[in-house]
C-alpha cells in the first residue's frame, strides 16, 4: 500500500473493510484530453495490427504464387480460389478491427 502511494501520490490505496488483503483505489476521472489522448493511441494500435494482417496476406500470396511455380499440376483456377478465399478473411478480419475499434473509441468517450 505505501508503494503505490509513494509512486503515484494521486491514488489514496485503502483497504478493503472485509478484507484487509485487497485495496480500494479510487482512480480520478478521466479529462477529455486524456480520453483524446487514448482514443489516438487505439487508433494507432488498430492500424499497427491491419498492418502486421495485411503483410501476412502478402506473405501468404508470395508462398501460394511459388508453390503454384513448383507444382505444374495446380491449376490456376485453383490458385485464384485460394487467393480469393484468402483475400475474403483478410477484409472479414480488417473490418472486425475497424468493428471493434469504433466501438472501443465510443466507450473511450462516452465513460
Amino acid at each position: 500500500m505505501r508503494a503505490i502511494a509513494q509512486s503515484y501520490p494521486a491514488l489514496n490505496p485503502q483497504p478493503a473493510p472485509k478484507n484487509e488483503m485487497q485495496l480500494i483505489i479510487t482512480l480520478p476521472p478521466m479529462t477529455r484530453q486524456t480520453r483524446l489522448d487514448n482514443q489516438k493511441k487505439l487508433k494507432d494500435l488498430a492500424e499497427k495490427q491491419k498492418t502486421i494482417i495485411q503483410n501476412i496476406r502478402q506473405k501468404h500470396n508470395k508462398q501460394v504464387k511459388a508453390a503454384s511455380k513448383d507444382d505444374p499440376t495446380l491449376g490456376e483456377d485453383i490458385i485464384k480460389r485460394i487467393l480469393k478465399e484468402v483475400d475474403k478473411e483478410i477484409q472479414k478480419t480488417l473490418g472486425e478491427i475497424t468493428k471493434i475499434t469504433d466501438k472501443v473509441s465510443e466507450d473511450i468517450m462516452a465513460a
